[in-house]
């Protein structure tokens, strides 16, 4: 039996599946070579497991952690749901455990919908996801508007698990890293050259655990090779993604590139706000951004 809540978007070499039902994410996406072969670019996952083993998920309206589920406004605290009791962090947003609305749908192309509103949430937005994919590659858009009926502060972001192998190399511009304490929280910012360099690449399948975030991450672009396959990926993101955040466990066959609007939790940690901020909307503003994806 079909899976209603599964679509499958085809254009020449490209193949993307999006399981609206859950997050409107993708569980798989891959690119045929010239030589006919089919490579799968990220590590694929089955239905409801992305986040949990694979795929592609939206971080919103704030990416990655969120110390305490709590901060201060310029109205009062702001409290949300922790999803990590045991660290006590809230963790990615929402949108990534909802049902999204399809919109629009063609052979190539998809536009879905999450209307959020929560009794016990202060935030309240729509965000609207705009998939187009093409022979070599795809464009991810995303536009965020607050319906709130106060002025609170928005991000997002992707968080795409693309597969790791063997040389499977990494390789961006940043001006600014962070340290980080025991539960991966920014501290102070360094020069991102420092300790880990991925100005001149670095293979991803050799490397210690890593889990980083980055600024003045410029021209906004970074490039995945996969070298025993012969396949190489751009990444670049537009609009409110100015920020890039940087994930590789010893312990699977991942490796996280995420475009992100924002460092984590500077909701709290306001000395950090001039390395990439939140956007403060008041009913009815927008905010826009989209990750790009390009093979060869």
């Amino acid at each position: 039996m079909t899976d209603a809540s599964i679509y499958t978007l085809k254009a020449d070499r490209c193949e993307l599946v999006v399981d609206a039902a859950h997050g409107a994410s993708l569980t798989s996406f891959r690119w045929r070579k010239p030589d006919g072969d089919w490579f799968e670019i990220l590590h694929a996952c089955p239905p409801a497991q992305v986040a949990l083993t694979g795929g592609s998920f939206i971080m919103a309206p704030f990416a990655n952690r969120l110390d305490a589920g709590r901060f201060l406004n310029a109205d009062g605290p702001v409290e949300v749901p922790l999803n990590r009791p045991e660290q006590n962090m809230a963790l990615h947003g929402f949108s990534r455990d909802r049902a999204w609305q399809v919109i629009e749908v063609t052979e190539n192309t998809l536009t879905l919908a999450d209307d959020f509103t929560h009794e016990a949430i202060p935030f309240a937005y729509r965000l609207v996801q705009h998939i187009s994919i093409g022979a070599d590659g795809a464009e991810l858009s995303l536009t965020l508007t607050n319906t709130a009926n106060r002025t609170l502060p928005y991000g997002m972001g992707f968080h795409p698990w693309f597969r790791k192998e063997d040389e499977t190399w990494l390789n961006f511009d940043a001006e600014i890293g962070f340290g980080r304490d025991q539960r991966g929280l920014p501290t102070e910012p360094v020069p991102a050259n420092r300790g880990l360099d991925f100005a001149h690449g670095l293979d991803t399948s050799k490397m210690p655990w890593f889990d980083g975030h980055f600024s003045e991450w410029a021209p906004r672009q970074a490039i995945v090779e996969w070298r025993r396959a012969g396949v190489s990926m751009t990444l670049s993101a537009t609009g409110a993604l100015t920020n890039l955040h940087v994930y590789v466990p010893d312990d699977r066959p991942i490796l996280c590139v995420e475009p992100v609007s924002h460092v984590p939790d500077v909701h709290s940690r306001r000395e950090l706000a001039r390395y990439g901020d939140l956007e403060w909307l008041a009913p009815g503003e927008t905010i826009t951004g989209s990750m790009v994806l390009r093979f060869s």
